[in-house]
């Protein structure tokens, strides 16, 4: 069986996770794909946008990534969404600069067009959506956008660069996801697992 987990942030945070659960792990190497304390699942570390394509596609049994990462998903979802585990918190929100121009048709930068589309669609609001892969703060500041869709965390960067959080989209946490087709071959193996991890989620918040 095989695990993917993200670069990053959250990375301690899941590997503390699934050592809690039994499953540990030695990251410092330069390997790819790793060996754990159980001798069938190994583990390997992917940007947060490959994990669900490699869940998808049935390469990776089980992934850990953002909400943020699975709202952007435009194939067919070939995986259960099947665990929030509550960290990794933050908020995909509208913002811009505290002095906006109005425009017939505003235009919005983002990493996140599909939730970006989405939020204005159910305000019946037109907009130009530019998709931008480096710090979207610099949109708005530069002239290149009206406002800016984007996670945040504290809101720190926003007050730093003169930008205002005018509205949240989504609440995003790390959400557990799992190959349908894993689900079937491994479910007892799989459910072993995720029912050990549940019951550690639970008693995390339950403190």
């Amino acid at each position: 069986m095989l695990l993917v987990l993200p670069k990053g942030r959250l990375l301690k945070e899941i590997k503390n996770l699934l050592e809690e659960v039994g499953v540990s792990f030695e990251d410092s190497s330069r390997k790819l794909v790793m060996d754990t304390s159980v001798k069938n699942i190994k583990v390997a570390i992917l940007r947060s946008w490959d994990i669900p394509k490699f869940v998808n596609k049935g390469i990776a049994d089980i992934g850990f990534v953002g909400k943020d990462v699975l709202n952007e998903i435009e194939d067919e979802e070939n995986f259960y969404e099947f665990l929030d585990l509550g960290f990794g918190k933050c908020h995909l929100s509208l913002a811009a600069l505290n002095k906006v121009n109005h425009s017939n048709k505003p235009i919005v930068a983002t990493k996140y067009p599909l939730s970006a589309k989405s939020f204005f669609s159910s305000k019946m609001q037109n907009v130009e959506i530019i998709k931008l892969k480096g710090a979207i703060e610099i949109a708005p500041i530069l002239g290149l956008s009206d406002y800016i869709v984007d996670l945040v965390q504290t809101g720190a960067t926003l007050k730093e660069n003169g930008l205002t959080e005018l509205e949240v989209i989504q609440n995003i946490s790390t959400r557990l996801i799992i190959n349908k087709s894993s689900f079937k071959t491994q479910n007892s193996q799989i459910n072993k697992l995720v029912i050990s991890i549940k019951k550690i989620l639970d008693e995390k918040f339950k403190n």
